[in-house]
């Protein structure tokens, strides 16, 4: 079985490529909408239905002993590789015509995410990581990502697409906790929040009740660009869960902090 990531990368870039032609056909159309879930608006379009099959088809052909996890549709095998798909990060934005949402690619071997790609086919913006590279591609031109140096959290430019998606209440007003301590804060980024993160244009990035295709593909961007991400309790993000994104260690310590505190004062 090939190894090499400069392969894994050309193919994971064609793959982006096909998901950006698909989604974009449909992008501001009518557009059939599907709820998943009876209790919430969990809303899945034709357009994620065709990604998600079209690059498993994909890639099982290229790789039949590579597992793939999508959010709309898995194949999971006993080899060392394993494909994470979700194909439109940002479902909601999508039918709303906003242009924030993107495909996320990641690869991973034994557990390890060795590549990730975040692609914004509304803005032609696509975000890469791996081995110890992270950079932006727009209008066909690449620029190297690196993170802003603040490391102070009243400086600190808060994201999150809303605390009204996180896990729980309890969740909720630990971000409001954060959201008072930090200079502004802005809602709605869904995947993109995170490649701001990594360009030099946020400071933190705060979610809670994460999938793995909600999250993989971010964590190499971001820590090739000179960030850190971790779950809140400091562990590995591969299973998603409560995540932190964050320039730096010191800024990460601080707002874990903030987060998991135990017997917080509403003062």
């Amino acid at each position: 079985m090939p190894n090499n990531i400069k392969e894994f990368l050309t193919f994971s870039d064609k793959l982006a490529d096909i998901a950006r032609h698909i989604t974009l056909h449909y992008f501001k159309k009518k557009i059939e909408i599907i709820n998943k879930s009876k209790n919430i608006f969990d809303p899945v379009t034709e357009a994620d239905l065709k990604v998600q099959k079209k690059l498993n088809r994909l890639i099982l052909s290229k790789y039949p002993d590579h597992s793939v996890y999508g959010e709309e549709e898995s194949f999971i095998k006993k080899g060392d590789y394993e494909w994470c798909i979700d194909p439109i990060d940002g479902t909601k934005s999508f039918i709303q015509g906003v242009p924030l949402w993107g495909t996320l690619i990641s690869l991973s071997k034994n557990r390890k995410i060795i590549l990730g790609i975040a692609d914004i086919p509304a803005l032609d913006e696509r975000y890469i990581g791996y081995s110890k590279v992270a950079y932006k591609i727009k209008n066909n031109k690449k620029s190297i990502l690196k993170v802003r140096s603040n490391n102070k959290l009243s400086e600190s430019i808060l994201n999150t697409t809303s605390p009204y998606l996180f896990a729980n209440k309890k969740d909720q007003l630990a971000f409001e906790r954060l959201n008072k301590k930090s200079k502004s804060v802005r809602l709605g980024g869904d995947c993109y929040s995170y490649c701001l993160l990594a360009d030099g244009h946020v400071d933190i990035v705060v979610e809670s009740g994460l999938k793995p295709w909600d999250i993989r593909a971010l964590e190499p961007i971001i820590k090739n660009a000179g960030g850190t991400i971790h779950t809140w309790e400091g562990n590995e993000i591969f299973d998603g869960g409560r995540i932190i994104a964050c320039n730096n260690k010191k800024l990460f310590n601080s707002c874990k902090k903030i987060l998991t505190k135990k017997k917080p004062s509403f003062k």
